[in-house]
């Protein structure tokens, strides 16, 4: 059977997946941009902290210098780690080549990274899944399972429950999201929050990450592939 469908046509629809798909991206970034700098300023923190008390111990008469070297230490061993945090915190920005991870970790590494702003926003998550040798795309849990918990959120009142949940099915892990409101819940907004993620921005990255995605009202599900043996997808 032929199509009917131009080249040109095909070309602007592409067109306009890329930049729907780009403005998801976009919006998804703006919306983690508060938490990324919250996680950064947390592995920078103490730093500070032992460099001021380093300074006080300095300006001693007579210096105990056991304890000076002993705190010099510290300040190494603490940015040695807080570089290594800050670096994976900028693969959300600007990712590394593609690997994967065990879906369960990929998942609270996300639920980590919004855990501050679903509890001021009045969620509380539970997260029922167990650690299993089932792995995913990270890029694909970090962006479509992000947007879509964060889109969910956005459109359920609050307060409310949020269960995380997966399970195999057919070549593929298959991830729930469920939002229970309470009856006294509310829907708002925060003002300063970059504008809310809808279900277009959510199918768009879906379809960039070649995720089956199907939701209504209060549950979302997705379906990640599980890569083969030889990092292949399925």
């Amino acid at each position: 059977m032929t199509s009917n469908i131009s080249p040109a046509a095909l070309a602007a629809g592409s067109s306009q997946e890329c930049i729907r798909e780009e403005a998801a991206r976009y919006a998804l970034m703006r919306r983690i941009a508060p938490t990324l700098r919250h996680h950064m300023a947390g592995t920078l923190q103490p730093i500070g902290m032992i460099s001021a008390i380093l300074e006080r111990r300095l300006q001693a008469p007579e210096p105990d210098m056991a304890v000076l070297r002993e705190n010099g230490k510290s300040i190494s061993t603490l940015s040695r780690s807080a570089a290594s945090a800050c670096m994976n915190l900028i693969t959300w920005v600007a990712p590394r080549e593609n690997g994967v991870i065990p879906v369960h970790t990929g998942v609270e590494e996300c639920v980590g990274m919004l855990a501050t702003d679903l509890a001021f926003r009045g969620f509380t998550v539970t997260n029922q899944i167990v650690a299993a040798e089932v792995t995913a795309p990270v890029t694909a849990l970090r962006t479509v399972f992000t947007a879509a918990l964060i889109a969910l959120t956005d459109a359920s009142p609050a307060p409310a429950s949020i269960v995380l949940s997966s399970e195999a099915a057919d070549g593929h892990t298959r991830v729930s999201v469920t939002v229970t409101c309470a009856v006294d819940a509310t829907l708002s907004s925060d003002p300063r929050q970059y504008r809310q993620l809808d279900w277009d921005d959510v199918k768009a990255l879906a379809a960039a990450e070649k995720i089956i995605l199907s939701h209504d009202n209060n549950r979302i599900e997705m379906r990640f592939p599980v890569p083969q043996a030889d990092g292949l997808i399925a």
